[in-house]
């Protein structure tokens, strides 16, 4: 029987990956129990959500600051275990909320997850076209 993520015993990878199909279905009950409460979240500084955010209350003012910017979709090219780190690396693909632009970047995120749940998240994006969509300085199609 397969352990429930945020139980103790998930591998990381199954962690990682709960948590992307929890964002996909709004499920904050599954966020919760995965998140550690002492998360720490970096992202490229570059971006107007960029930064670093620490805890519960951090991680709900990323997600809420990026989603107030953006709209978007992350498609993976690969997930892998990397000792107790989970690293996914693919694409989002979206549009500036405010500008309707679309934009496409290369993404790498990097899950660290101690005892089943998710304890650091640093996400290396391409800023360019995300920044240039959330300010619709882009070329029109």
């Amino acid at each position: 029987m397969p352990e429930t993520p945020g139980s103790g015993t998930s591998a990381p990878r199954e962690v990682a990956e709960a948590m992307y199909d929890a964002m996909l279905r709004s499920d904050r009950d599954t966020l919760t129990a995965i998140t550690s409460p002492e998360i720490r979240i970096r992202v490229t500084d570059a971006l107007p959500y960029g930064g670093t955010y620490s805890g519960l209350a951090g991680f709900a003012a990323f997600f809420k600051k990026t989603f107030d910017l953006i709209e978007s979709r992350i498609e993976f090219e690969r997930l892998f275990d990397a000792g107790g780190q989970v690293v996914a690396v693919g694409r989002t693909k979206g549009t500036g909320r405010e500008s309707g632009q679309p934009f496409d970047s290369a993404i790498v995120h990097v899950f660290t997850v101690e005892d089943g749940t998710i304890v650091g998240f640093d996400a290396y994006v391409e800023d360019g076209p995300i920044t240039t969509a959330i300010e619709g300085t882009g070329a029109p199609d």
